[in-house]
């Protein structure tokens, strides 16, 4: 059977609120994809990002905030280009300035995990984040990257090993609540399941983390509303969330701006360590430049920074070394300047470290 021509593609970036999306229309009828209507009639065929309009379709139109702000033609098009349309200004990606690391941070010491039945998720991981460093983890999805990031936050706690803070073993503190009063910031893989609570307003969500200090706590136990709202105007403000306001319910903010709200609740602490966990995954062109330009901001005041990614171009533009993670095991750390795409690649798919790098030559 012949496949079918899309008559209508969509493409989203931010579908809570239909701003920042593209509209493409596979057809000639351009009248068509300008009219949002054409969703009630027309054969919704694609959700993606932004990429396929550059491949697929024979024009389309963008949307910025509710308003049509250009078309373009698919044989005019290409992912700076719409970007640029998208987010209303031109986009170019920060890329990390050399800094001089300074000492240990964050050690893991021959850290191992096993799941409820047995199985091994970690496996003898040893590793040491330095002050003023990006120190990215590369790897296939499923080979023990959210187990990492959960024993760095203080959500699983090591079955042998130790974990170290600023030079001391952590024990009583390994908890999420132990490790965020020790000074590490988490910026969770899933925004929407571990990043906030979407029933909850945008001011409830910020000060989840810092509900016992002041100012938005009176002696420790009393939550002062008034202050937890001034301070997350503040905070919306600081790092442009774009939302009607601190009492908003969270699950309205498209996906760029619960991803600012998160980076304004951990990077607001100065934490001295940060988890950050697939930080772009999913976001727009802007939201990652953003992002990545917090993060970089963040390694200039001091902090060490532990970046889990399967981008490798953005592990490679962010970080100053990195490692890869396979089947729960961490191979040996290089500087970035001594690895190359092809050898991440192949050690991503299992490859020992230095066979990787002479084949990958």
């Amino acid at each position: 059977m012949r496949a079918k021509r899309p008559r209508f593609t969509l493409l989203a970036c931010g579908l809570a609120l239909l701003a920042s999306c593209v509209v493409a229309s596979a057809g000639d009828d351009d009248e068509a994809a300008l009219r949002l209507g054409g969703l009630l009639f027309g054969d919704l065929y694609h959700v993606a990002s932004h990429h396929t309009v550059a491949g697929d379709g024979s024009g389309g139109a963008v949307l910025r905030r509710g308003a049509i702000v250009g078309t373009v033609k698919t044989a005019d098009a290409n992912r700076d280009s719409l970007a640029e349309m998208m987010v209303g200004r031109s986009v170019v990606r920060p890329k990390a300035e050399p800094l001089e690391a300074g000492g240990d941070l964050l050690t893991l010491d021959k850290v191992s995990l096993q799941d409820g039945k047995g199985g091994v998720l970690l496996d003898d991981v040893s590793l040491a984040l330095r002050s003023r460093e990006i120190l990215g983890i590369a790897g296939v999805a499923g080979n023990g990257q959210g187990a990492l990031a959960d024993v760095v936050s203080g959500q699983a706690r090591p079955g042998c090993g130790q974990v170290a803070l600023f030079g001391r073993t952590v024990d009583r503190e390994l908890t999420p609540r132990g490790m965020v009063a020790a000074g590490v910031g988490r910026i969770p893989e899933d925004r929407h399941a571990k990043g906030v609570v979407g029933a909850m307003t945008l001011w409830e969500n910020l000060a989840s983390e810092s509900l016992r200090e002041a100012p938005i706590s009176r002696w420790g136990f009393l939550l002062d509303k008034g202050a937890a709202r001034r301070r997350a105007a503040e905070l919306i403000a600081d790092y442009d969330v774009r939302c009607k306001g601190p009492d908003a319910e969270t699950h309205l903010l498209s996906g760029g701006n619960m991803q600012k709200l998160i980076l304004a609740r951990a990077l607001s602490r100065d934490p001295k360590i940060i988890l950050a966990n697939q930080p772009v995954r999913g976001l727009d062109e802007g939201a990652i430049a953003y992002v990545h330009e917090q993060l970089l901001a963040a390694r200039r005041r001091g902090a060490g920074i532990l970046l889990i990614t399967e981008d490798l171009d953005e592990l490679l533009a962010l970080a100053d070394r990195v490692a890869v993670i396979y089947r729960g095991r961490l191979s040996p750390t290089y500087a970035v300047k001594e690895v190359t795409v092809p050898a991440l690649g192949l050690m991503m798919a299992g490859q020992e470290a230095a066979e990787a790098q002479s084949h990958a030559v």
